[in-house]
């Protein structure tokens, strides 16, 4: 077992299928362009064949599917149908939704029993400017196929002062008349918004969030998971909400989670852009690529900050 001084080792693993996107997010992309497929990405296969090298090396046994946006990539159902056969305690998905009415029936056929689905606004035109890509109808079917389906739905939402500060409300009721639980995050200082104003300028902290939520509701904290990203709030006979608080309460010190890039790249902090390339020992015999794998991971444990600090790296293209 891999583990550091703070007693942190790697349990959670986000697999990015691809780089590209078919969105544009204000606060992921600065120019509006979407993120491509970048060179010489892993197939499903490799990637299939890379998690489960690192449930060997270092006890891996939750995977969360993410991108870019992992629904675009042609490998989606093959990867998707593969990694719900390894022998893990959980796998999960996070997209945007745009094209889960396409892949329904592979996603309820592999089973898999949760997805997080990221939505920032009810208003269409809103959804528009924010997104620049897609439709707010779309996505919202989507939800509903998926609740339908009996799959446990969370809604990622991430509050812009300039944009959809005024849903904070409106985006909870949602929420909690479908049992779906919300996901309030941060922004992030990544990409482009590490520099410059337009971080301030936008960004609400958690005590904005539980301050405008109390106009309407009584609340309470409530248990999560010990390496858990979200501080978890229940609101008495009608639901629970999160806030995964970046910069307000970071969860460094306890964070589990390595991030594995659609290239072969592992990352083991945010905020830290130092990566460790896996790709080339895929085919070296077991006993050979043990050895080497667990001393890359020794690294990448290492690479772990004790605070959030941000990062020139853009998120999506390390799993964000």
């Amino acid at each position: 077992m891999i583990v550091d001084r703070l007693g942190r080792q790697f349990r959670n693993l986000r697999v990015s299928l691809t780089a590209a996107c078919n969105y544009a997010c204000t606060y992921c992309v600065p120019d509006g362009k979407r993120l491509l497929r970048v060179q010489n990405e892993l197939s499903a296969i490799e990637l299939l064949k890379a998690i489960t090298l690192l449930q060997q090396a270092s006890g891996i046994d939750q995977v969360r599917i993410t991108g870019g946006e992992p629904l675009v990539t042609p490998k989606f159902d093959q990867f998707l149908l593969g990694v719900m056969q390894l022998p893990l305690k959980d796998v999960s998905l996070t997209t945007n939704g745009q094209l889960i009415l396409d892949k329904i029936d592979v996603i309820v056929d592999s089973s898999i029993t949760r997805i997080n689905i990221s939505l920032d606004t009810l208003n269409p035109a809103r959804f528009k400017r924010i997104m620049r890509g897609g439709d707010l109808d779309t996505v919202q079917k989507g939800i509903d196929s998926m609740l339908d389906a009996g799959i446990k739905v969370k809604i990622n939402m991430v509050p812009l002062r300039s944009q959809n500060a005024g849903e904070i409300i409106p985006m909870l009721e949602y929420c909690l008349d479908r049992n779906i639980e919300l996901r309030y995050i941060e922004l992030m200082r990544m990409g482009h918004l590490l520099q410059g104003n337009s971080f301030q300028q936008d960004f609400v902290s958690m005590e904005s969030l539980l301050y405008e939520i109390s106009t309407k509701y009584e609340f309470a904290r409530t248990d999560a998971p010990y390496d858990s990203t979200a501080a978890r709030f229940e609101i008495p006979n009608k639901g629970v909400f999160g806030i995964i608080a970046n910069e307000s309460e970071p969860f460094c010190r306890s964070c589990t989670r390595l991030r594995l890039s659609s290239d072969g790249y592992l990352y083991g902090c945010l905020s830290n852009r130092n990566k460790q390339y896996i790709g080339d020992l895929l085919n070296l015999p077991t006993h050979r690529l043990l050895p080497k794998l667990q001393k890359i991971l020794v690294n990448s444990l290492a690479d772990k900050k004790l605070a959030f600090e941000g990062e020139t790296t853009v998120m999506k293209l390390i799993g964000g």
